[in-house]
């Protein structure tokens, strides 16, 4: 039995933290141990804590793009705030932490004139995540910004340039990593801009992601887009808008959407992302691949979404 006082004091290390209080979905079991860290140094600090106690570790961002299982996550849950940022005007670059918001981050760079990264607005996640799943929205993503990131692996920090890190469409080579490397800093490029032109952009991306993003309890988009059409296109039009399992139900605003109606849980969402993928694939031959990411003590009960 591990005993939090086998973590350094400067940690604040809990016990049986529910993961429905730091997810966007609201689910998710407890996490046998759980940490919020607010620095760069103290990720490093609760990594090398995790690997001394023979731990599993996740770092987690804003709890977007996950689903956490119902039996909780087992090991160490490090949730990142650390949030710093420096901008190099002559290397028309910024470094960031991880635990900051890409859209926090969208704005913060175009209040100071910078062009590069407007299109963050649209990622409700933090920069670790968007890092390792390549997030995007409206016609940009990470892999079109990024110079490279600081990451953690058991041997050591390195910095990695963007070329080392195997970028696809919502793919990065880190989560398949059996080295578990956590996401510390990325570096982006950004660039002096017009700041009327700057201002109206972002106002633009954040109401059209308003106006078509459903509100409430969800991770964000569900699932990938197949190449050449879109998820939500192929979901609406298998008829699946407003179908539910339990306490979960297809959004009748997005159909890439799954949400919370009522009592959900986590079970609920997976059985209703299994019964889209299966019927999308039935009628149209295509299989969607999740994008959200599942997180915890799943059992095999995740294996019908992840083939």
């Amino acid at each position: 039995m591990i005993d939090v006082a086998l973590f350094p004091p400067t940690l604040h290390v809990r016990t049986q933290e529910p993961m429905a209080n730091h997810t966007s979905f609201g689910l998710g079991g407890p996490a046998d141990f759980w940490v919020e860290v607010r620095s760069t140094a103290e990720i490093v600090a609760a990594l090398a804590a995790a690997r001394a106690a023979q731990l599993p570790y996740t770092v987690l961002g804003h709890g977007t793009n996950v689903l956490v299982a119902d039996a909780g996550i087992a090991g160490l849950v490090i949730r990142s705030r650390a949030t710093g940022y420096a901008i190099d005007r002559v290397a028309r670059q910024v470094r960031v932490e991880s635990g900051h918001t890409m859209a926090r981050l969208a704005g913060e760079m175009v209040k100071r004139g910078f062009d590069g990264l407007t299109w963050g607005v649209g990622v409700p996640g933090t920069v670790g995540g968007a890092v390792a799943g390549n997030a995007g929205a409206f016609g940009g993503d990470v892999a079109t910004s990024l110079v490279g990131a600081q990451i953690w692996y058991p041997e050591g920090v390195r910095w990695q340039p963007l070329a080392d890190l195997e970028f696809g469409y919502r793919y990065s080579a880190l989560p398949d990593d059996p080295q578990r490397p956590a996401v510390l800093a990325a570096t982006f490029t950004v660039w002096p801009g017009d700041l009327a032109a700057l201002r109206a952009e972002l106002t633009a991306f954040a109401r059209r992601r308003r106006a078509t993003q459903p509100r409430g309890y969800t991770a964000g988009s569900f699932f990938k887009n197949p190449p050449g059409d879109f998820a939500g296109r192929l979901i609406e039009a298998a008829g699946l808008k407003g179908a539910r399992r339990g306490g979960a139900v297809v959004s009748s605003h997005h159909a890439n959407f799954l949400s919370r109606a009522g009592a959900a849980t986590s079970a609920d969402v997976l059985a209703l992302a299994c019964h889209v993928q299966r019927v999308v694939e039935d009628r149209f031959g295509v299989r969607l691949e999740p994008e959200v990411r599942l997180l915890g003590r799943w059992g095999t009960a995740a294996e019908a979404l992840r083939r």
